[in-house]
């Protein structure tokens, strides 16, 4: 698993990861990238303390990480770490190229889910829908930013919903309503893809088209509810 690292998405990302069961290989700022060595990954420990560091506003150099990484100026990780199952680009905007999105695929990326908005560019987008069409249940599945990088505008909701009851919530409580809301998203993407678009058998749903067309029937029933509706007569 490898994310992009500067803003806090990323260092969430990485530790939720971890908490999981995954092995991050690689983080990166906008300076460059460090790469696990061998059969090193990022601890916990590590994560927390380069977080630390951005805190401070140093880049990924400043980190003491005693040879267990390569670090690589000037470069995005995508290209450099060999097989992995999942990439999250957190940091920014087309941080993953058409190139570098065929290289993920050609070392067996299974998922790649922005944590940014428009992580990836639209070549690289197209590249990663191809591969859906064309391999079935065996290809890489993309999840779009409006999507996977909901859960931060989530928890703003969840802190206002907090604070107008007046209820303290614990860390565990926040997570786990944060879970649900997560995968509620995937879900509603997931099955509005099934409902309106065309796919062959065993081919993937589209979460692209899925999560667009979910973003659209929501706002338009929302529309109607409030009688902001026209009809022809």
């Amino acid at each position: 698993m490898l994310p992009s690292l500067d803003p806090a998405t990323s260092q969430y990302a990485a530790l939720k990861c971890i908490e999981l069961g995954a092995k991050v290989v690689s983080l990166s700022d906008s300076k460059g990238a460090l790469i696990a060595e061998g059969d090193n990954v990022f601890t916990p420990e590590d994560i927390n303390t380069i977080a630390g560091l951005k805190v401070e506003r140093k880049a990924l150099t400043a980190f003491d990480h005693q040879s267990k990484f390569r670090y690589i100026e000037g470069a995005r990780p995508w290209v450099h770490v060999g097989n992995v199952d999942v990439a999250l680009p957190s940091a920014t905007q087309n941080e993953v190229s058409k190139e570098e999105a065929e290289v993920l695929v050609k070392n067996g990326v299974l998922a790649v889910a922005e944590g940014s908005n428009m992580g990836c560019t639209q070549e690289a987008i197209d590249v990663f829908e191809g591969e859906r069409r064309e391999k079935g249940a065996k290809a890489v599945w993309y999840a779009p930013g409006k999507a996977s990088n909901c859960g931060g505008v989530a928890v703003s909701g969840l802190e206002m919903a907090q604070n107008s009851q007046r209820l303290p919530w614990t860390e565990k409580e926040v997570d786990d309503k944060l879970k649900d809301i997560m995968k509620n998203a995937f879900y509603n993407g997931l099955e509005t893809a099934k409902s309106y678009v065309k796919s062959q058998e065993g081919e993937l749903p589209s979460l692209v088209a899925g999560s667009n067309i979910a973003g659209f029937v929501k706002v338009a029933r929302a529309m109607h509810d409030q009688g902001d509706w026209w009809s022809k007569a």
